[in-house]
């Protein structure tokens, strides 16, 4: 056999793998269903549908497009897609346990069902996120600032700001808060605080780990009434004043520095940390925060910043 020959033979063995490769895509691709309850078989109205379709590029390449939508009233849902051989399928409801699947494209006609599996138990948790870059007094922050006259005189009044999660406000009154922070003047550390009855239980980065979805369940014990930030924290789990109610709490990576200027000409300078957080009002079940509740966006209402505002964000130091 010759040189040209092998050559030809190359080419017809190429095709044969490029035809072989493309022939279990479909194309044109219309993928309709319900998505139901898996313990009452009924529809699951608004639920998020978020899938990808992965399809070959070349012989050793694949990509992804991905599809997003919103069950009706009766669960039905429909997505196209131009091609693909295999989907990737992410789906959650309120009150349902976030479900994800493979599925093989094997025509261009897809019909589908989805089962949801519902919580077992209540999971009407309260779900806040600060708005980025605002510090309005809607927005959960815990904060010492202290104020010099416009003369520089004196060492300055000091104000801490704790936050209360049983009524979800900031406030001033420390017996009234479940936790907030104080900064040592020496060192600079900051050191995060809880009431006689409650306490913080921190939990530490860990790869690939969302301390807002993947850690669902609070400690039952362990919970200490302070505890110096070293930076390596991803949020902590808080006792609430009562003894009772916990809190999820997922802190901002960095300190938040603020200084700016009252209307009496006095200076303002505020060292602090915004942060989300999840509240269980739900005693039977006041350890667990379900995923898809955590995914459920809350944001605090906007409201007039600061005027004359200048910040800063800092890491927080580990020495």
């Amino acid at each position: 056999m010759g040189r040209t020959d092998l050559y030809r033979g190359f080419l017809l063995l190429l095709g044969i793998l490029l035809v072989s490769g493309c022939a279990r895509e479909a194309y044109n691709i219309s993928w309709t269903g319900v998505v139901v309850d898996k313990t009452t078989g009924k529809p699951v109205k608004h639920a998020s549908i978020s899938a990808a379709s992965s399809y070959q590029v070349n012989i050793d390449e694949t990509a992804e497009m991905a599809r997003y939508a919103v069950s009706d009233e009766y669960g039905r849902f429909n997505i196209a897609f131009q091609r693909g051989f295999g989907l990737t399928v992410r789906t959650s409801a309120m009150g349902y346990l976030s479900g994800l699947d493979y599925k093989v494209i094997r025509n261009s006609s897809l019909k589908d069902t989805i089962f949801l599996s519902p919580h077992p138990f209540n999971a009407s948790l309260v779900v806040r996120k600060a708005e980025q870059g605002s510090f309005s007094s809607a927005v959960p922050y815990i904060r010492e600032k202290k104020v010099v006259d416009r003369n520089g005189n004196g060492s300055g009044k000091l104000v801490k700001w704790g936050f209360d999660f049983l009524s979800g406000n900031n406030t001033v009154v420390l017996d009234s808060a479940d936790v907030w922070i104080e900064v040592n003047k020496k060192t600079g550390r900051i050191e995060l605080k809880s009431s006689a009855n409650g306490g913080v239980f921190p939990v530490l980065q860990k790869n690939n780990s969302d301390f807002m979805t993947h850690v669902t369940k609070a400690p039952e014990s362990g919970y200490s009434k302070s505890h110096v930030l070293t930076g390596e924290e991803a949020g902590f789990f808080v006792l609430c004043r009562n003894g009772i109610n916990v809190a999820k709490m997922i802190p901002e990576e960095r300190v938040c520095i603020l200084s700016y200027e009252e209307a009496d000409g006095s200076r303002v300078k505020e060292t602090g940390i915004r942060f989300d957080y999840l509240f269980q009002p739900d005693l039977q079940n006041r350890l667990y925060f379900p995923v898809s509740a955590s995914l459920q966006r809350t944001e605090s209402p906007s409201e007039a910043k600061f005027s004359g505002i200048q910040n800063d964000y800092s890491e927080v130091d580990n020495n």
